[in-house]
């Protein structure tokens, strides 16, 4: 039941990562020298020396590449071979496959080519059956737009009418029949064939529909009490404070509720997971069954022409050389692409003279540590570079061999990025690299990963795990969220912008804790204290970890006896009945009677009475998070965020 990532996956990213790194240093290894490489890089005193000292001993090496592979070129022979593939899995029924691969031949396909219109056509047609009306239509206009046969443009009409009248869109769909109509006048068909066609289509329209029309309003997503005015990405309950032993953190300014929204925040980047480069949008993530590619690479996909050209204008024209070039070279892992999208974001906004500007004036900053990261206007804005780039990356608690090798990557991205066209003089270089370090040991400690459900309304995306990452992003006020093994808010992702909710009551002045990666409930002491020592240099004195708590599996088989009251008025007659409505509101959803979310608020209720009845940990407590966060993951498109 529990929200947990494949850690198999991650594990074998991890070790592949391990063996990449020996490149970096075999040489070295080889020579018994290591000793000598690591004393002269300790040696160095500031960050950009260290930069450039790796910088020109990988140079001296041979360890920078000194060109970037081709992207692989659009083929119209090559599209059509694909789609070829896709009409055998179309033609089995096999629609969900079928999609696939008309999507790989509209991402192949030269731009505006009749093969381009053909996989669009073809795309729309599996969209068509699997249900997804409203991306079939768009894929149709797309169609016509560009080469489409006229001779068979009848076909797509005809399309278009069924989708419309199947989403009751009855007096639209009957309006669209002239057009139809005309169209077919263009097919290379016998008269009597037409006449058939036409025929078959109006007795369509007159019949009744046996769909249910879900014309459900979306539920608005607001901040409890609107927004904090210095830090508008979060609820004006909530305050940011600082302390000697935790840092920067938020803190509720009043009693809070489950259930109430505490931040909502877009990512100032972020960076898909290659398994979804093929349906999320390159530019703003959402998915996109739909979309349109890049005009150049084969890779990336958006979800309309405004995404595509903010793509472009900004980062894509420099990445769309680098896709193919980083996924080859050792260690340029995801995570280094999102540090270099980091850097390529905000030169291409501030341009590099004033981003090494910035990165110096900030190396020497004496502000007040919690005042860190807000512009001249007292604001701290999630879009901003200043409160990216003044997020805590740990450098002094690392190894010397792990601040080596990410001086390593950062050596490998500037060779990169000049060979991609970026002009670095010799006197920014140590600056840009010193810069590119820091961010990468930022997105090491910061960077959240964000699930979208495969599952459709009807069916399921092919290659996708349930809760698996399709994207990395850089939030920079939920960074300043610190870790508990028992968190108090839980996140969750609407097309990219990521709203924090309260997943237990918090009381005024405590602090908000998040979770980066392991629960209590899900995994034990000693494996949570080496993942948090590992990758975020710290060790973690919660109460979970302090009192080492049991995971779920053990409070499984805790009887009622075994349960500790708080309080000696609470009625164990009504919690029984509580805990029966939550088994079958759990057994109601894994039927897939409901959704959950008509149990929502009742659910929040009850969790306040078992945080204030019972002490924990215990099994009840975690079924109700837990089934609350599965509703709200599972809804996630029944919720519409208000543009301001």
């Amino acid at each position: 039941m529990f929200c947990d990532t494949d850690e198999v996956k991650f594990m074998m990213e991890y070790m592949v990562k391990m063996g990449d790194d020996l490149f970096y240093t075999e040489c070295f290894q080889k020579n018994e020298t290591m000793g000598e490489l690591y004393l002269g890089f300790a040696n160095k005193h500031t960050a950009e020396d260290k930069f450039l000292y790796t910088y020109y001993l990988l140079k001296k090496y041979k360890k920078l590449p000194v060109s970037c592979v081709r992207r692989e070129p659009k083929s119209d022979s090559k599209a059509r071979s694909i789609r070829t593939m896709g009409n055998v899995k179309f033609q089995s029924k096999d629609y969900v496959s079928a999609l696939r691969e008309y999507n790989l031949s509209v991402m192949t396909a030269k731009p505006d080519s009749e093969d381009y219109a053909y996989g669009l056509a073809n795309r729309s047609a599996a969209l068509y059956y699997l249900k997804e009306y409203n991306d079939c239509i768009s894929d149709i206009h797309h169609a016509l737009a560009t080469n489409y046969p006229a001779s068979m443009s009848f076909k797509l009409y005809e399309r278009e009418i069924k989708c419309l009248k199947n989403m009751g869109k009855i007096s639209e769909a009957k309006s669209k029949f002239e057009e139809f109509s005309s169209h077919l006048g263009f097919a290379l068909l016998p008269e009597k064939k037409m006449q058939d066609i036409k025929i078959e289509l109006e007795k369509f329209l007159d019949e009744p529909n046996d769909i249910n029309i879900n014309a459900d309003e979306k539920i608005g997503i607001k901040l409890l009490g609107g927004p904090n005015k210095n830090i508008p990405a979060l609820s004006k309950h909530v305050n940011l404070k600082y302390s000697e032993s935790m840092g920067r953190c938020l803190v509720a300014s009043s009693d809070i509720h489950p259930g109430d929204i505490l931040a909502i925040e877009n990512p100032y980047v972020g960076v898909l997971r290659k398994e979804s480069f093929e349906h999320n949008c390159h530019y703003c993530f959402k998915r996109c069954l739909s979309g349109i590619p890049c005009l150049k690479c084969t890779l990336v996909i958006y979800c309309d022409e405004t995404c595509r050209t903010k793509s472009h204008k900004s980062i894509h024209k420099y990445e769309c050389r680098l896709l193919t070039a980083l996924s080859r070279w050792p260690s340029m892992k995801h995570m280094e692409h999102l540090s270099l999208i980091i850097f390529l974001t905000s030169v291409t906004k501030m341009g590099l003279n004033e981003y090494v500007d910035a990165v110096r004036a900030m190396n020497v900053d004496s502000t007040d540590p919690i005042m860190r990261g807000f512009n001249a206007h007292g604001k701290y804005l999630s879009h901003e570079f200043c409160s990216t780039y003044t997020l805590e990356g740990n450098e002094k608690l690392r190894k010397v061999s792990d601040m080596f090798l990410r001086n390593c990557y950062a050596a490998v991205m500037v060779s990169f990025l000049t060979l991609v066209g970026l002009k670095i003089p010799d006197h920014q270089l140590g600056t840009v690299g010193e810069s590119l370090v820091h961010i990468i040991c930022i997105v090491s400690s910061n960077a959240h990963g964000i699930t979208q459900q495969p599952q459709r309304k009807t069916w399921r995306l092919a290659n996708q795990k349930e809760f698996m990452p399709v994207a990395s992003l850089l939030l920079p006020v939920l960074s300043l969220l610190n870790h508990h093994c028992d968190p108090n808010v839980v996140r969750h992702n609407y097309n990219g912008t990521i709203v924090l909710r309260a997943i237990q009551p918090i009381s005024k002045n405590s602090q908000l804790f998040d979770n980066y990666g392991k629960m209590y409930a899900t995994h034990k002491k000693e494996s949570r204290q080496k993942k948090l020592l590992n990758q975020f240099c710290f060790r973690c004195e919660c109460k979970p970890c302090v009192e080492n708590w049991p995971v779920y599996e053990v409070l499984r088989t805790q009887q009622h006896s075994d349960l500790i009251m708080l309080t000696t008025h609470t009625n164990q007659d009504t919690l029984k009945e509580h805990e029966s409505k939550l088994r079958k509101i759990i057994l109601e959803i894994g039927n897939k009677n409901t959704d959950g979310l008509e149990y929502i608020q009742y659910l929040y209720d009850y969790l306040e009475v078992l945080h204030n009845s019972i002490k924990k940990p215990f099994k009840e407590y975690c079924d109700c998070q837990e089934t609350i966060k599965e509703i709200l993951y599972t809804t996630s498109d029944k919720f519409i965020i208000p543009k301001h």
